[in-house]
């Protein structure tokens, strides 16, 4: 499973983060690198604190790591010149927006994805903030095509979270249809999106009383079917 470094300027904010991303329920291992030993002047990075969280979130499968000021890019290059050289090939440095990027990668590290998937789940993070912002250029959410028959079994859902489908509940539906091998589209009227991105599942923004269409089709569809509508019927874990 891809490991997360969040390496900050303040141990109180990282700290913070690590508490809502907590919140996610995401299996995923999320290491800090935070502050530096000095009770004096705490706000700061350190190298060796990178290289060390940076090495404990590594299982073999890659580490995402995030930052959030200039310096913090220092120290996390410099942590990457002090790894074996096997491991650092493995690290990404990720240019995502520090909360909202570091959200996304820990449910989609949560949910198996690869290094390249995870950061691009981080990278695309700020998505649904800029499409709730007039003026603002951000990917658009696909209108639904006409559905043809071919093949395609749907659920339909009433969601009854009174605060919608935000990121804890979304993050659930994400990680319970990573599993499923079906081509999988989640329609919420005339938009869709890839129920299996918890940046594009934020965009279609729902809320209580919305309808959502699951539509799977291939060898395991009836399932993940199954699973969403018992899903809905617990409110998404939330």
């Amino acid at each position: 499973m891809i490991g997360i470094v969040v390496v900050s300027h303040s141990a109180m904010l990282a700290a913070g983060l690590q508490e809502l991303a907590a919140q996610l329920g995401s299996p995923a291992r999320l290491l800090l690198a935070a502050g530096v030993d000095d009770p004096a002047h705490p706000i700061g990075t350190d190298a060796i604190a990178v290289m060390s969280a940076i090495e404990q979130a590594d299982d073999g499968s890659g580490v995402l790591v995030l930052m959030d000021l200039g310096s913090a890019l220092l120290s996390a290059e410099t942590a990457l010149e002090l790894l074996p050289p096997e491991l650092s090939a493995r690290v990404r440095l990720c240019p995502a927006p520090l909360v909202e990027g570091t959200l996304a990668a820990v449910v989609a590290a949560g949910a198996g994805l690869g290094l390249d998937e995870v950061a691009a789940e981080a990278l695309g993070a700020l998505g649904p903030k800029q499409a709730m912002l007039p003026a603002q250029e951000a990917p658009a959410v696909i209108e639904a095509a006409p559905l043809a028959n071919e093949g395609w079994l749907r659920c339909e859902v009433v969601v009854d979270n009174p605060h919608g489908l935000h990121v804890r509940p979304a993050a659930r539906l994400v990680a319970a249809l990573k599993p499923f091998a079906a081509e999988l589209r989640l329609l919420r009227g005339d938009k869709e999106v890839n129920p299996r991105s918890l940046t594009r599942l934020a965009m279609l923004n729902v809320r209580q009383g919305d309808r959502l269409s699951l539509l799977a089709r291939g060898e395991d569809a009836a399932a993940a079917l199954a699973c969403f509508q018992q899903l809905a019927n617990e409110r998404f874990g939330d």
